[in-house]
């Protein structure tokens, strides 16, 4: 017979593996699993992620902001708007695809994303994280398009910079209305038609950012994910 000490330590045990086989290694994952929002992924596959933020080498703030966190997480209602964003992109073009460069984003990384850009002059570019962005309710998605080889179109002056100097010129560039290429505008023309058919919401100064519900409705429904 097992005595109760051994029984003791048996339960102990397997406690421990069920609960390890549901949390997740990443803590940031874990935020946003507890928020209930969920990996695109799961809901379609065949979108494509490269998380900007969660690599220092694809970023202004030369930070890993997600731990190396590669899935992108947003609420499961705007993860099935995607999924219809995707395929109005594969009936025009069959070799495309959308691709997430952020997704959820807690509000702790924004405060300290808007830290680092305070002081520069364009701290007004990034949400002030006391009133919580888009991105902070799990309902915002920066995206672009890639070709079947997995190039980004190219759409112009982009957001995701790797050097100060980059950031001020850029955005110089959009202040004084800089053209774009017709090449560039076909491309982003492209992007917002696939977003806004699935129900998503632009920005007029922001090519890459969709919202996938009103701000109005997303703040009163919705806890900032901290």
């Amino acid at each position: 017979m097992i005595n109760r000490l051994t029984r003791r330590v048996l339960l102990f045990v397997a406690v421990s593996f069920i609960g390890s086989s549901v949390a997740h290694p990443n803590a940031i994952e874990d935020r946003f699993v507890k928020a209930g929002l969920v990996d695109v992924s799961s809901v379609d596959p065949t979108i494509a992620v490269d998380l900007v933020n969660a690599d220092a080498e694809k970023n202004f703030f030369k930070k890993n902001f997600y731990g190396g966190l590669t899935k992108a997480y947003i609420r499961g209602a705007v993860a099935h708007k995607l999924s219809r964003a995707q395929k109005n992109l594969k009936k025009k073009q069959p070799g495309y695809s959308l691709q997430i460069l952020d997704g959820a984003r807690p509000q702790s990384v924004s405060r300290a994303m808007y830290e680092k850009m305070k002081g520069t002059g364009f701290e007004k570019y990034v949400a002030h994280p006391d009133k919580g962005s888009m991105h902070n309710y799990g309902i915002a998605v920066d995206i672009t398009i890639i070709d079947a080889t997995g190039k980004k179109l190219d759409m112009g002056p982009t957001p995701f910079y790797k050097s100060t100097w980059q950031i001020y010129w850029q955005y110089a560039l959009m202040k004084f209305g800089k053209k774009i290429t017709d090449k560039q505008k076909c491309n982003r023309k492209l992007l917002t038609d696939v977003m806004v058919e699935a129900g998503f919401y632009t920005l007029s100064h922001e090519w890459w950012h969709f919202n996938g519900e009103q701000k109005e409705q997303v703040r009163q429904r919705y806890e900032i994910v901290e």
